[in-house]
């Protein structure tokens, strides 16, 4: 009996191995976090992504209830990488671990989630790879980060910095500016427009005429009932020019945009936690002071890819044109930028567990990595 228990610990350590593991990483604070690595079938893998979060709480699993769907936002991610022989690492953000409650199934520990800010991040994110570099494993393993949205600030600071060796940057939902500037372009009204023409603009010019908005067409009907509420045209034209664009909906916005200025600025937490976003208003604060990565992009040598929806609505597909123009300018050969119609800020991930498709974007990702072993 006794054999056979060890013969059975034997095999459970070896299936730890050579697939799923839980790492635990010690940061520079002295407290850790949690993350899970996910490896192909061998010893050894020619490149290791570890993917950097968006905003917010996030885990290593990143399990979501949306309606009557469960997923785990990272299985995709592990099985398509690892089906082609890389490695990939997710991790607790400070202060979260997996909870039991939908939608987000996480919990948070207020205090020590209260440090998560742009430069601890990145400090997390080094104390991660130094961690993986620590095993034999790993030795000769190149390291690419994978971010996206606020990680795409966070993953070009981390290879900026320095401190650890960084082979590749895989970057989508990409912010080319600012914090402080892209969310004054998300309450413009111009983030309105590009989330509401693929229900109207059927000619593509950024506006929406009367004919449009009232459209018996099945799409139009969905944004008009599900998105608007049904609003009247009248009541969503503020500018009165017979012609819904971002000016009318920034007007709308704009006292929001202020008030939340105002909330950030008292340190309101409780309000921005409720009503904007589970971050604080030091994140925010911290966020509108760093460089923005459309100079500190020009800096980094190594391979550099940015994946990108037109219909994004979070970063606008612009700041992309930008880097690209600032990489040509410089004479800089190290970037390659990927577009991608009809894609979203996500690049349509939800297109995984309710169409059981993978999205030509996140394929592209994928795809790409290939390209670094």
């Amino acid at each position: 009996m006794k054999n056979i228990l060890i013969l059975l610990i034997v095999i459970n350590l070896s299936i730890c191995a050579f697939g799923e593991e839980i790492v635990k990483v010690r940061l520079s604070d002295g407290e850790s976090i949690a993350g899970q690595l996910k490896l192909p079938q061998g010893n050894k893998v020619p490149l290791l992504v570890v993917f950097v979060h968006g905003t917010g709480p996030n885990t290593y699993l990143n399990k979501r209830k949306i309606g009557n769907t469960e997923f785990s936002y990272f299985d995709l991610f592990a099985d398509e990488f690892n089906k082609r022989g890389i490695g990939f690492f997710s991790y607790n953000r400070r202060g979260v671990e997996i909870g039991d409650t939908p939608p987000y199934y996480d919990k948070i520990d207020s205090v020590k989630y209260s440090k998560y800010l742009p430069i601890t991040e990145a400090e997390d994110i080094e104390a991660i790879i130094s961690t993986l570099r620590n095993d034999k494993r790993f030795v000769n393993a190149k390291i690419a980060l994978l971010g996206c949205s606020e990680g795409t600030i966070i993953a070009s600071i981390v290879a900026d910095r320095k401190v650890e060796k960084i082979d590749a940057l895989l970057l989508f939902g990409y912010a080319n500016d600012n914090l402080f500037d892209i969310i004054k372009w998300q309450y413009s009204g111009k983030a309105s427009i590009i989330n509401l023409r693929k229900y109207f603009d059927l000619n593509k010019d950024n506006m929406i005429s009367k004919n449009e908005y009232e459209s018996s067409d099945s799409i139009a009907v969905l944004g008009r009932t599900r998105v608007l509420g049904n609003a009247s045209f009248e009541s969503l034209d503020i500018v009165k020019d017979s012609v819904l664009d971002y000016r009318d909906f920034g007007s709308r916005a704009a006292p929001y945009f202020e008030y939340l200025l105002k909330m950030i600025d008292s340190d309101s937490d409780a309000w921005i936690w409720k009503n904007y976003f589970r971050v604080s208003s030091r994140w925010l604060k911290e966020h509108f002071k760093l460089e923005a990565n459309k100079t500190r992009l020009l800096r980094i040598d190594i391979p550099t890819f940015i994946f990108h929806g037109i219909e994004d609505g979070n970063a606008p597909v612009e700041g992309v044109y930008d880097i690209q123009s600032r990489f040509r300018q410089a004479n800089k050969s190290n970037l390659k930028c990927f577009f991608f119609e009809g894609h979203n800020h996500d690049l349509n991930y939800l297109d995984w567990p309710f169409k059981k498709k993978i999205p030509e974007g996140l394929n592209s990702i994928f795809k790409t990595s290939e390209l670094l072993m």
